[in-house]
């Protein structure tokens, strides 16, 4: 029996996780219903593509200077007024059939939205019991991860043709700001963690979870789209193919709190190189196990789980490593890799899959995971 009692969880923890289910689901529950009014509206494809592309283009441009907007205004005034701010943005899109402004309202969520990613992030793995950082973070992820797949669900009890979703992610992101009024978390101090100014130190320590959290970012996010494409091309039905979505999505979210366990009781190093030779295993080997249905979609689980715990096991290292404005830093980092990840892996896939239609995505992918493999060995060896 241990003579140290374990760490206490803090309350704001609890807090900072109904704020994020309820914005996380307001804003993916948008996804599907936007998409399917600019249809209905009788804009282009491309057109439909350029918007939704915009909250995640929001999140790259954001990245870089949430540690300076933390300094100069709190973290807390960010979470808070981001959540404020987002809340009548879906409005929008019932009270109004212009695409310029509907632009703008996806781009206010998707800026507010970023800021409160980032800051979250941070606040939870800054927070969190040393000893149990990893099942934390694993279990905030979880959370997070089932809050973005819940979201599409409220257009199974609204209408999509009407406006009531739209009311729907209103209340939620208003709920999401009610949540957070007056949260104002304390670090811990004092517990050996880096604090010094300037990126430097982060890529220094933080480099091997810069790479894994972009390649988790490909897998995860990435295959979304182009991988429902590549079943097409292995034959699958149109019902088939487009379960490989959510099959991406039941991976991660099954993945998150093991993979925080695992880090809780062994080195964070093992748990990524493990997660990365699976990758490249399942890749190599998806030609054949994606013959039918059950092996597709059994393949993306693994895709989607394994690169759901890339970005996991990242957060996680830093918050090992880093406290306060460094831990800011360090979580821009990740969040700008990972998200950096989920953009470029559908266009670097889809050049592969014009010179290979079946082989080129698995193939891809292997290589890619390969190399980050090689990459992650050659960054150094990364603490516990």
């Amino acid at each position: 029996m241990s003579a140290h009692p374990p760490e206490p969880v803090s309350k704001d923890l609890w807090r900072i996780g109904a704020s994020g289910v309820a914005s996380v689901v307001g804003f993916s529950s948008m996804i599907p219903y936007t998409a399917i009014r600019l249809e209905a509206l009788g804009y282009s494809a491309t057109a439909i593509g350029v918007f939704s592309a915009l909250p995640w283009l929001a999140v790259l441009l954001t990245a870089p200077f949430v540690e300076t907007c933390v300094k100069r205004f709190g973290g807390d005034r960010l979470f808070v007024g981001g959540a404020f701010v987002a809340f009548p943005m879906p409005l929008v899109f019932a009270l109004s059939d212009d695409y310029a402004l509907w632009c703008v309202a996806n781009l206010a969520m998707g800026f507010s939205g970023a800021f409160r990613w980032i800051v979250s992030e941070a606040w939870v793995a800054d927070i969190a019991p040393s000893d149990r950082r990893g099942r934390v973070v694993g279990f905030y992820e979880t959370f997070m991860g089932a809050s973005f797949a819940i979201g599409p669900l409220i257009l199974l009890l609204f209408d999509p043709a009407s406006d009531l979703p739209a009311f729907a992610g209103c209340g939620l992101w208003f709920a999401a700001w009610l949540f957070s009024i007056g949260l104002k978390p304390t670090p811990r101090a004092h517990d050996g963690r880096r604090n010094e100014p300037g990126f430097g130190p982060v890529l220094a320590v933080a480099s091997a979870a810069l790479i894994a959290a972009t390649v988790g970012g490909a897998f995860e996010v990435g295959l979304s789209g182009i991988g429902s494409y590549w079943g097409v091309t292995l034959g699958l039905s149109i019902n088939a193919a487009a379960m490989f979505s959510a099959a991406l999505g039941l991976g991660s979210f099954a993945a998150q709190y093991p993979a925080g366990w695992l880090s809780d009781h062994m080195k964070l190093a093992h748990v990524v190189r493990g997660g990365l030779g699976l990758l490249i295993v399942v890749s190599f080997a998806a030609p054949v196990l994606a013959t039918d249905a059950a092996g597709a979609l059994m393949v993306a689980v693994v895709w989607g789980g394994v690169g759901g715990m890339l970005y996991t096991l990242a957060m996680i290292q830093v918050g090992h490593g880093f406290s306060g404005a460094a831990l800011m830093r360090a979580t821009s980092a990740i969040v700008f890799g990972y998200t950096l990840g989920g953009t470029l892996g559908p266009v670097l896939i889809g050049a592969a899959l014009e010179f290979a239609p079946r082989d080129g995505l698995p193939l891809t992918l292997a290589a890619l995971a390969s190399l980050t493999l090689v990459a992650h060995m050659v960054a150094g060896r990364t603490k516990k």
